[in-house]
């Protein structure tokens, strides 16, 4: 006998509730308990039950334009006022833009929050559920934090578009540092330079999990290049500013720098040190810059889009709280202004 497939009126009626607890009970809405969340969960679980992926799309597309869903709000997450080694504004202030826009644009009401001092971290959560926020994007920052016992994360949808945030793991949306730096790489070398070279804080290239470091190393085994070693300054946050830089543009003599930000004065200081028909060209990993005349756009604002669409996924599914296994998405760079 051919065997009935469950659906949520017949899972509803064996345990007792209407469709409606047990369709918010299987998108993780916080309006149904725990415990009642987990009890149909698991009972929809041991049914086999599985759902019409056409009717999951219609009913996403009927919640995303109910005029309602201004009450789901997205807020993203920053640390508050100035901290040492502050991130740089236009990067955090693009992604920002791409964020709020692609928010919008799919019904979402988009804000962003400071996160508190330790002892009023509980007020935010009741802040954040008043406001009736649903998703929240932890964005760029100035340092690098352990958040996981900032909120009760299995109340909310969360995506990351920073690797400074070391705690919780969840999915994530990120430049592509590797494939940047090789597309990079790519273009110098198409230009005629043969020696790259890497200078960035240490701690940036902690956040970025060494992905420029391992690119230029590459570069330098199997791209035909000569071999420059990276230099790795000691302050915190994306500028570079140790007086040593000067010291290593003199020693290892490299004919173009890669930078994410570097200190004008110290620049300056350091590129007077070499005559001038010799003196390196200076190329931004993060376009525009002011330092350099060329360098990778990393496209911030997709960043953002991309997060939401993400996030908003996630929402209309119910995935809630800290991944068991948390995804990486890359957005490619585009590289500006070639060197002539």
């Amino acid at each position: 006998m051919k065997s009935i497939r469950p659906t949520l009126r017949t899972l509803a009626a064996e345990a007792g509730v209407s469709a409606m607890t047990f369709s918010l009970a299987l998108r993780n809405r916080p309006e149904i308990s725990t415990a009642t969340r987990r009890r149909l969960q698991r009972l929809a679980k041991l049914r086999g039950y599985q759902p019409d992926p056409t009717i999951a799309k219609l009913m996403q597309h009927l919640r995303m334009s109910s005029p309602a869903r201004g009450q789901a709000n997205i807020c993203g997450l920053v640390e508050a006022g100035p901290a040492p080694g502050k991130i740089r504004h236009e990067f955090a202030e693009r992604v920002q833009a791409g964020l709020k826009k692609r928010a919008e644009s799919l019904g979402f009401a988009f804000n962003t929050m400071e996160i508190p001092a330790e002892a009023n971290r509980a007020r935010l959560q009741r802040v954040l559920r008043s406001r009736g926020v649903e998703g929240v994007v932890l964005m760029p920052m100035p340092r690098q934090l352990d958040l996981g016992a900032l909120l009760d994360w299995e109340h909310y949808s969360v995506v990351s578009v920073t690797s400074s945030v070391t705690a919780p793991r969840v999915h994530s949306v990120t430049p592509n540092h590797y494939d940047n730096i090789i597309r990079a790489c790519r273009q110098l070398t198409d230009e005629g330079y043969r020696r790259i070279g890497l200078a960035i804080s240490q701690d940036w290239d902690e956040r970025v999990r060494h992905r420029w470091a391992g690119g230029v190393a590459w570069q330098n085994t199997f791209g035909g290049t000569e071999p420059v070693p990276p230099f790795l300054g000691t302050a915190v946050g994306p500028k570079l500013s140790d007086p040593k830089f000067t010291v290593w543009l003199t020693t290892n003599k490299p004919d173009v720098i890669l930078v994410e930000e570097i200190d004008g004065e110290l620049l300056a200081k350091a590129l007077r040190t070499v005559p001038i028909r010799k003196r390196p060209a200076v190329v931004t990993l993060d376009w525009p810059s002011s330092r350099a005349a060329s360098g990778m756009d990393q496209r911030p604002e997709e960043i953002g889009s991309v997060a939401i669409e993400t996030l908003a996924g996630m929402i209309s599914r119910g995935e809630r709280g800290v991944p068991d296994r948390p995804l990486s998405i890359m957005v490619d760079g585009e590289w500006i202004s070639p060197l002539p």
